[in-house]
């Protein structure tokens, strides 16, 4: 009986566990699906927006970019241990779309942008802002879709952010989609 219990745990203590899953199958075959829907998950939670299969052509934006939220603030930075807001963008617009950007705000937005208005953002599009004093654009940010957008915080680091906060309502400069 001591026995057939201890099996019983053990199995039921199993159920609770859970397993990385990776797979060598090709891309569109039925187990490659599943990891994909495992990613969409968790990145949808880390990132605060909703993923799904309809999103598979922005998949590597989100995955990279993710991988960036909490790295510090430094002014000038541009690498994980360190990264101010055209630092960020500028690394990341690399490493998805291979795009080599001006290295700030005002300058981007200048030199590698097409302006677009705000309702026409789409995923991997960039959000301009003048904060502080600033009477030029002085911040830029990635947006990912549902009016969230990714940047590097000077207070807080990289983090996912609304377009409908108050702080960001009131510095949104313009939106641009890199040519």
């Amino acid at each position: 009986m001591a026995f057939a219990m201890s099996v019983m745990a053990a199995l039921l203590t199993g159920c609770h566990t859970s397993k990385k899953v990776t797979t060598t199958d090709t891309p569109g075959s039925p187990n490659s699906e599943v990891v994909a829907v495992d990613s969409y998950g968790y990145l949808s939670r880390r990132l605060g927006i909703s993923i799904g299969k309809h999103d598979k052509e922005n998949l590597e934006l989100f995955t990279v970019a993710e991988k960036w939220l909490g790295v510090p603030y430094r002014y000038g930075g541009n690498t994980k241990k360190g990264c101010d807001c055209s630092g960020f963008v500028s690394q990341v617009y690399k490493a998805v779309y291979g795009k080599s950007l001006e290295r700030n705000s005002a300058a981007i937005r200048d030199k590698n942008c097409s302006k677009i208005r705000r309702s026409q953002l789409r995923t991997g599009d960039l959000v301009f802002f003048k904060t502080g004093s600033s009477r030029k654009i002085n911040h830029v940010g990635i947006y990912l879709k549902d009016n969230k957008f990714i940047h590097a915080s000077s207070s807080k680091g990289v983090i996912v952010s609304s377009l409908e906060e108050k702080y960001y309502i009131r510095t949104y400069v313009c939106s641009g989609r890199v040519d």
